[in-house]
């Protein structure tokens, strides 16, 4: 099974450019966990996040792919479905 999960926080201005592209991904049917990183630091330490915006993929709980940085849809869309 495949997981999405961005990390962002909201002082950080390309997440805030990308979460509009996230929020239109979710409203598609797509699950993605957002994941605030000056609130989650649970998954920000499991997943090495050193820098955001960050898009990590897993399948089947191991990640497959990852993302840092601003992303449009079409590199939203090509990092889900690799």
């Amino acid at each position: 099974m495949k997981q999405v999960l961005y990390f962002t926080a909201g002082w950080c201005p390309s997440c805030q450019q990308t979460n509009p592209i996230i929020e239109q991904a979710k409203s598609s049917g797509t699950e993605i966990a957002k994941i605030d990183i000056d609130y989650d630091a649970t998954y920000t330490n499991k997943y090495n996040i050193k820098s955001i915006p960050t898009t990590v993929i897993l399948e089947n709980g191991n990640e497959v792919r990852r993302h840092v940085g601003a992303l449009n849809s079409l590199q939203l869309n090509n990092l889900i479905n690799g």
